[in-house]
């Protein structure tokens, strides 16, 4: 019989995990509980005390007479904890503020030393409580919102004492999340992922729910009359109250990628109620000079952009591909004579923007991305047409580019276009571009703060450009400019920190209208707005991010082990591998961890100046303490341990089984617990001929990684996530582990050794030895 009573369903599922990730901390507890319907800001309630099991109760029972007072029923339910505070006063605050971008404050606060008036990080975002205007770049006390939420929050003239010798508590916390559907969901704790959900790897399961969620939110904004909602202030659920058509256009146009990846009806009677509009309405048509009529999109003000023009194109190309209608065939050519009426034929540069109707010149120069939007939209079209006029159109505004250093602005559309131009033309200098386009900014890439959604555009275009370059012999040296591992460890790197300008509903629950923005993308430091355009550049980053996780896959699924490239016939040319066609329900095997072998008695073992502690999985003896020390070759005993001990039961033994079935021979297993302390492991080598060990994550964090030096002295760094794979990694070439978790989590392992090398048909290389000779990246 179904629970009547959801709120109290979700509360029994959530306090197992919560009590087993409160284990390691030391009373009294702080606790916050939230609770939302999904349609309106989440009720927050919190204590501290002693007591789990009173605190507990305290709490369900204040979250139950707060949906009761709201009249709503909690479909929604976040726990966090408090892991560690800094006592400071407010001077000291201010000025830590005062170095801290607005929006990326990611810790909540306690106001007295008892923590009764105390917030979430998210409480404090999602009500503007840290926001001080769109002028102020840094975070502030916006002493007004802080009034207006404390008052509803904990009642009218609560104390605020914002004076500079005043105590305030920064707090750090870790939480989960729940609704009635899903397994519960840990949280992170602080860092730039604070308060969302702990994904380890973004695979295309998840690359797809971004994007069907996302471009079903675009869909959701398109009105009955075809105009977009522009976009939301989310804080307190108010409309951007102005319209710009080229966003109009350009968001169609990543509507439509999104719906030939979910073909979900809804958003495709969207898009034709958008082109309608757009078709119908914004477009508008005029004679030239030369007799010719030409089309143009024009902005409320009169402005005829560019960059409006080429988004037109990009729209209603891609809805021509994805259809086959030919009702848009007269409309796109106007609309590429209007751009071609934009460049100067002498030197091929594009005049940015035209006044309508006279056509007169407003502005020359606007903003580099008009360029290459202009240059994109045409090569899209000639893909389509075939028609010489727009590729030549095209080649005469890379001559301008080229000369004129366009690369140096590291600008996604251009990165679209020069893949899109080397198709056709595959010319050094195209490919040159391209390059350049991307190679000093990868380091940016990776470190950017902000989410930059358009550096994943950048980084997909690009690998698109690069894989096919590599095919191209003629070409394939100019990769020589090009650090690959680092090319693709920027573009993994990217798309896993877009995950934090998604609207998880963990995050959505506290502002004013969840159930409106859940689903979509937001840009933080701007007061948390989503806008049309925002989305559009997130949802067009993961399409193609998507796409490249199932080409990848394809592709080393096809070749069985043979003829990747790059490599011969030997294992010894690889350095990191996945087993193929292996995957561990991670949910159970962490689950036996933390209940049954957490428990037994562990083995401390120092490994390199680092502190472990371990359970032997399998031994020479059957002891739980055999194997977890590294054995000496001089021991006489000194055979493969293969002996199943007591731990090496249940699910445990199901997955050693899984991997003996796959022909590997594993021995010495043993589960190894790698505490964060600040300190990091020295390089070392375990063997001198080629050794592998195999690792599974059971528990881990984003700060942990498995290094290798290379001969060059370079790093190659890799994170095994605890998604329910096995990784193989080479122990004979220069390595450490490292766990510099700022929260002192712990990283466990099930790993072992391999009495024999893995072959080629085993597994899925990512990384060579060779760096000049990468393997495609996951």
């Amino acid at each position: 019989m179904a629970n009547s009573n959801p709120l109290s369903d979700l509360f029994s599922r959530a306090r197992p995990m919560v009590e087993r990730e409160l284990q390691n901390l030391t009373p009294p507890y702080t606790l916050f509980f939230s609770v939302s319907d999904g349609k309106q800001r989440a009720k927050v309630c919190h204590a501290s005390g002693q007591d789990l099991r009173a605190l507990w109760l305290k709490l369900a029972n204040q979250s139950r007479k707060l949906l009761t007072g709201a009249k709503i029923q909690g479909q929604w339910l976040r726990i966090d904890w408090v892991t560690d505070s800094e006592p400071m006063n407010w001077a000291a605050l201010l000025e830590r503020f005062k170095n801290t971008k607005r929006g990326y404050f990611r810790y909540g606060l306690a106001l007295d030393s008892q923590r009764k008036v105390a917030f979430l990080e998210q409480e404090l975002n999602g009500n503007a409580m840290l926001y001080g205007g769109s002028t102020v770049a840094h975070v502030v006390v916006n002493e007004s919102q802080f009034r207006s939420y404390t008052d509803r929050r904990f009642g009218p003239n609560t104390p605020l004492n914002f004076t500079e010798e005043a105590t305030v508590e920064v707090l750090h916390t870790k939480g989960i999340f729940l609704d009635r559907k899903t397994n519960p969901q840990l949280l992170y704790g602080p860092g730039r992922n604070a308060g969302r959900r702990v994904i380890e790897a973004l695979d295309e399961p998840t690359a797809f729910h971004l994007v069907d969620t996302s471009s079903r939110y675009l869909a959701s904004q398109v009105l009955k009359n075809g105009r977009f909602e522009y976009g939301w202030h989310c804080c307190f659920d108010r409309a951007i109250g102005t319209y710009n058509t080229l966003r109009h256009a350009s968001s169609t146009y990543a509507m439509a990628e999104g719906w030939e990846v979910t073909r979900d009806e809804p958003t495709k009677r969207a898009i034709d109620r958008a082109l309608a509009h757009l078709t119908e309405k914004l477009i508008k048509k005029v004679q030239l000079p030369s007799g010719e009529e030409a089309a143009f999109l024009v902005e409320a003000n009169g402005e005829i952009k560019l960059g409006g023009n080429a988004v037109c194109l990009l729209a209603l190309v891609k809805y021509c591909e994805l259809t086959g209608s030919n009702k848009y065939d007269g409309l796109m050519e106007q609309l590429a004579l209007g751009i071609r009426f934009m460049q100067d034929q002498a030197s091929g540069k594009f005049v940015h923007v035209l006044q309508y109707p006279e056509l007169t010149l407003k502005e020359e120069f606007r903003i580099i991305y008009y360029d290459g939007e202009a240059a994109f939209g045409l090569m899209r079209l000639y893909g389509l047409t075939k028609d010489e006029r727009w590729l030549n159109i095209v080649e005469k505004a890379f001559e301008y580019f080229i000369t004129n250093n366009h690369w140096q602005a590291h600008d996604h559309w251009l990165s679209y276009c020069v893949n899109e131009l080397t198709l056709y033309r595959p010319s050094a200098r195209y490919y040159q571009f391209g390059i350049q386009n991307v190679v000093g900014h990868l380091d940016f890439i990776i470190e950017r703060i902000t989410t930059f959604p358009t550096l994943l555009e950048l980084m997909m275009a690009a690998e698109r450009m690069v894989s096919r370059l590599r095919q191209e012999k003629a070409f394939s040296y100019l990769l020589n400019q090009l650090d690959l591992p680092k090319f693709y460890r920027a573009l993994h790197t990217r798309a896993m920190y877009l995950l934090n300008g998604y609207f998880w509903p963990e995050y959505a629950m506290y502002f004013k209208n969840p159930e409106k923005i859940v689903g979509s993308f937001y840009i933080r430091h701007h007061a948390f707005r989503v806008r049309i355009d925002d989305v559009e550049h997130y949802l067009s980053g993961f399409v193609a991010y998507r796409k490249y996780l199932l080409e990848n896959e394809q592709k080393i699924s096809k070749s069985e082990g043979k003829n990747l490239p790059y490599i011969e016939s030997e294992t010894n040319e690889i350095m990191f591998a996945k087993v193929k066609d292996l995957h561990v329900d991670i949910k159970k095997l962490q689950q036996q961890f933390n209940d049954n072998i957490s428990n037994e008695p562990s083995t401390p073992y120092r490994d390199n100046n680092i502190e472990y502690i371990g359970w032997a999985v399998t031994s020479r003896d059957g002891s739980l303490n055999d194997g977890v020390r590294r054995i000496s070759s001089n021991d006489k005993n000194n055979k493969r341990g293969k002996e199943k001990t007591k731990i090496c039961n249940g699910y445990l033994n199901e997955v050693l089984q899984s991997l003996k079935s796959k022909n590997l021979q594993p021995y010495r297993a043993r589960i190894m617990q790698l505490k964060s302390n600040g300190k990091e492991m020295p390089f070392h080598v375990d063997e001198k001929k080629e050794a592998w060990r195999l690792h599974i994550p059971i528990n881990t964090n984003p700060e942990s990684y498995f290094e290798w030096r290379r001969k060059d002295g370079s790093i190659e760094r890799v994170h095994l996530p605890a998604d329910g794979s096995a990784w193989l990694v080479r122990v004979d070439v220069e390595h450490r582990a490292t766990n510099l978790d700022p929260d002192n989590t712990n990283r466990v392992h099930l790993l072992m050794g391999l009495i024999e090398p893995p072959k080629l048909e085993q597994i899925k290389p990512l990384l060579l030895v060779n760096k000049e000779e990468p393997v495609e990246m996951p």
